[in-house]
């Protein structure tokens, strides 16, 4: 474990699956992409040489994440541990794969109250550590110091590149990527017994 749980003084999360049910359908995006299903989308779009063809391809997967953002909802639990935290202070941020003009969307349509958001535009995405480190400079605090919390593979290798705390919370289809995380939890409840403890 690259840092103590009973240390934790920031916290960090993804967003889509994690903070928020937007229901994106992967495998409907890379049908109608014409790709194989669970192709990596930003690897994809990166891998294009075609401009004209990059434009299109980006245009089908941002009319998703936009669509997305319009219907999200709270995944279970999400919004009375958020309330809990930034009601005690904790530092809070969020790093995800979408725009940022989707991600705006869904957190001012939810309500979460966290401050500090990067997007893929603003670093390398995941597993790219970049987004991470960036927030804990901005802070600033030891990575070591900080949780970083999501549900799938990208999130928990990321979160291992910059020496933070993994925490993958378990949806009941994601139990594969256990062995990345350094703490696997199955309902918000946990995040907040163990973190206002600090604060």
């Amino acid at each position: 474990m690259s840092g103590n749980l009973d240390n934790i003084q920031g916290i960090i999360f993804d967003l889509d699956g994690t903070l928020a049910n937007t229901k994106l359908n992967f495998s409907a995006m890379c049908a109608e992409l014409e790709i194989p299903a669970g192709t990596p989308l930003l690897e994809y779009l990166a891998g294009i040489d075609d401009a004209c063809e990059q434009a299109r391809a980006r245009a089908v997967v941002e009319r998703h994440e936009m669509q997305g953002a319009e219907r999200a909802e709270w995944m279970p639990g999400a919004r009375d541990m958020l309330q809990l935290l930034h009601r005690a202070g904790v530092p809070m941020g969020i790093v995800t794969r979408n725009m940022r003009r989707a991600a705006c969307l869904t957190v001012e349509r939810l309500g979460i109250p966290i401050d500090r958001m990067v997007t893929r535009e603003d670093c390398q995405p995941k597993p790219h550590p970049q987004g991470l480190l960036q927030i804990a400079a901005d802070w600033p605090m030891p990575a070591r110091d900080i949780v970083y919390i999501g549900d799938y593979k990208f999130d928990l290798q990321a979160a291992n590149s910059a020496n933070m705390i993994a925490c993958l919370i378990d949806n009941g289809k994601n139990a594969s990527y256990a062995s990345l995380a350094d703490w696997v939890i199955s309902d918000f409840s946990e995040v907040t017994d163990k973190v206002l403890q600090r604060f």
